[in-house]
């Protein structure tokens, strides 16, 4: 049924119609700020329905996202009945060759719950929000030695301490997914404070890297000239390989090149950077402007 999906393509929005089956969590890892955890939910019996008096079926189960707007719905159960327009995304499956291409939906609106009863809120807290998706689903977790992160588990029982009408969800204890620098239960205030430490050196990182990557283009008219029209050509974009392409010719030392490379791609972020392409195109007519628009596609 999934060839449904791969048939529509993705420019358009559908309305789709399915049930909802569990709520999910998936981790990845970020090089600055670790282990990340984020909500997930599945769907079953998946159907199009643009045309109500004519459903049809799309798979037999769907991750998503899960998005403000479906955790807006409240605490589903199985078997609840949602309703929500999206639009059809192709993505990599697996890696490598064992990879595949799959499809997904994206960018869900208008959600709806069609089943006829009230729902009680969960948390908007991203935090406790992980730590209800791991107490819900403990014992299957516990089963599969997946993470049940104390940090996030106490998170939900302190956020369902606070509710005059705790959810149903029976609070447990985590396993030893801890952070690296140890986690004392309901007191994760020092690894929030290390996080934002750890994410605060790493905008003043980038903060220096750009200011020293301005400065070394103000140097070197001819790399800002080649990267102008690069951007320009890509949308306001140059990709890491066309860099190290544009940088190789005149250094041929690779710590040299890296580390002006990472200079360079900060300073193409920066406003002082969008300055000079806005500057670089005052010049060109509507029709020169149209023309590499289309030519950068």
């Amino acid at each position: 049924m999934r060839r449904v999906l791969s048939n529509l393509g993705d420019q358009d929005r559908h309305t789709f119609r399915a049930q909802f089956g569990k709520y999910g969590y998936k981790r990845f890892h970020d090089p600055i700020r670790g282990e990340l955890y984020s909500a997930t939910m599945v769907v079953r019996n998946v159907e199009i329905v643009d045309n109500p008096d004519r459903p049809t079926g799309v798979t037999d189960h769907l991750w998503l996202n899960l998005t403000k707007g479906f955790s807006d719905l409240g605490l589903l159960q199985p078997g609840d009945v949602i309703e929500f327009n999206g639009r059809v995304a192709a993505y990599t499956k697996g890696y490598g060759s064992t990879s595949i291409q799959d499809y997904k939906l994206t960018y869900p609106s208008k959600i709806k719950l069609l089943t006829d009863r009230k729902t009680q809120a969960i948390p908007q807290d991203h935090t406790a929000l992980i730590g209800m998706i791991m107490n819900l689903n403990y014992d299957f977790y516990k089963k599969q030695a997946r993470p049940l992160v104390p940090f996030f588990m106490d998170g939900f029982k302190k956020w369902q301490d606070q509710q005059t009408n705790p959810l149903p969800i029976e609070c447990h204890q985590g396993n030893d997914y801890e952070s690296e620098l140890g986690y004392d239960a309901l007191n994760f205030e020092e690894e929030m404070k290390s996080w934002q430490a750890k994410k605060e050196a790493s905008q003043a990182r980038e903060t220096q890297n750009s200011q020293d990557g301005i400065i070394l283009l103000k140097k070197n008219k001819q790399w800002l000239e080649s990267l102008l029209e690069l951007a320009n050509e890509n949308n306001g974009n140059v990709s890491n390989r066309v860099l190290t392409d544009l940088l190789a010719k005149e250094i041929s030392d690779k710590d040299e090149l890296n580390s002006i490379r990472v200079k360079i791609k900060a300073a193409i972020k920066s406003d002082w950077f969008k300055d000079q392409l806005e500057s670089d195109n005052s010049n060109l007519s509507h029709l020169e402007l149209l023309d590499k628009k289309l030519n950068s596609r």
